[in-house]
């Protein structure tokens, strides 16, 4: 899920892995931190559907998780359009 970018900066792909989903958001798991506010683009995918499903979202939290390195939550708010 590439951040949105501004037209100078090359967009970044972070791995993660939905927690939980709700009608607002999905929480996700990952080994980078997102910042606070960030919009990004995710590429949502689900074992039986052979394609992703694409939706802008916005960045509500993210916590480090335990102690170990590379370990965080986060809190993602889908973006109407």
């Amino acid at each position: 899920m590439p951040p949105v970018r501004a037209s100078h900066a090359a967009p970044k792909e972070i791995q993660g892995r939905i927690q939980n989903v709700s009608q607002g958001g999905v929480c996700i798991l990952s080994s980078q931190p997102l910042a606070v506010s960030t919009f990004v683009t995710c590429e949502i995918a689900m074992l039986d559907i052979p394609v992703s499903i694409p939706t802008l979202m916005q960045v509500r939290w993210t916590v480090k998780r335990g102690k170990e390195a590379h370990h965080y939550i986060h809190g993602l708010r889908f973006v109407a359009s």
